[in-house]
């Protein structure tokens, strides 16, 4: 039995960490970081460095099929799991139809796992729409599942659940598949004792881009903003990332992020200029 974890290569200073807090498990793993950030120091001989300039979620995806395993599970490279969280992750999966997700913790305080935040606030015919108050106008769901924080499941499942879709450009694609799996009636099962954490520090971080997560809720949520339920089926297919002869220097898809009308000009500058170094 052998976990597959796979990373996009954002913070190397931080690799030591998450190598050592993985170590802490009887499971056997194999770990492949893939992205623009070359290690800083020699790796183990379970863990696969892959360069490449092409936007963070294909980096995703080529690490993700250079993993091998029973068991794949995606992490961001700047977190620590809990001593043996990956063991009692196995142990939940109890069926194809299953991911299985540590307990997330930031600032040292374990989160909601069944609150989706909708960025398109409250419709129109709704009072606190128009409420003075802005704090009230962003619109949480309560969901009947909890959402993961490092998906793990069977390669099998994985590889069943339609891919990383093109337009993702860095991060949400993990969710995306997490709705996939609830729509085809899978669960998703949260681990009482495993938990992440993520180690704050490091460069500018992708997962500022609101891009990804708007598209996520409008293939998941209705039109009408009325409904506080996702989609029992996607919008739209899925229209996947391809590993090809050009996948390592071509970014496929959406690779420049669309973002909102209400960030600044010096935000979304500093974005993009982020951005171009991607192939």
């Amino acid at each position: 039995m052998q976990v597959g974890i796979f990373c996009s290569s954002n913070k190397p200073h931080l690799w030591n960490n998450l190598y050592e807090s993985l170590s802490h498990n009887n499971v056997d793993f194999n770990l492949c970081i893939a992205g623009p950030n070359p290690p800083i120091e020699p790796l183990p001989g379970n863990v696969k460095y892959i360069q490449t300039n092409v936007k963070p979620a294909q980096c995703w995806f080529i690490a993700a099929h250079n993993v091998v395993g029973d068991y794949i599970m995606y992490l961001p490279d700047d977190v620590v799991l809990s001593h043996g969280c990956l063991d009692d992750l196995v142990k939940l999966i109890d069926g194809k139809m299953t991911i299985s997700s540590p307990n997330f913790m930031l600032f040292g305080k374990k989160v909601d796992h069944r609150i989706l935040s909708d960025p398109r606030g409250y419709p129109s015919i709704d009072p606190r729409s128009t409420s003075p108050d802005k704090n009230i106008r962003k619109k949480f769901i309560m969901l009947d599942f909890p959402l993961p924080a490092g998906s793990m499941m069977y390669r099998e499942t994985f590889d069943q659940l339609g891919g990383f879709d093109k337009h993702f450009v860095a991060l949400s694609w993990d969710l995306d598949m997490a709705f996939e799996l609830i729509s085809r009636g899978g669960k998703i099962v949260i681990s009482d004792i495993g938990l992440l954490e993520e180690i704050p520090g490091g460069k500018i971080s992708v997962c500022r881009f609101a891009h990804d997560y708007y598209y996520l809720i409008d293939m998941w949520l209705d039109d009408n903003n009325s409904n506080d339920k996702i989609l029992n089926r996607r919008k739209k297919p899925v229209d996947p990332l391809i590993y090809n002869n050009t996948v390592l220097t071509v970014s496929q898809g959406v690779k420049i992020p669309k973002l909102p009308s209400t960030y600044s000009k010096k935000r979304i500058h500093s974005y993009l200029k982020y951005c171009s170094s991607w192939s």
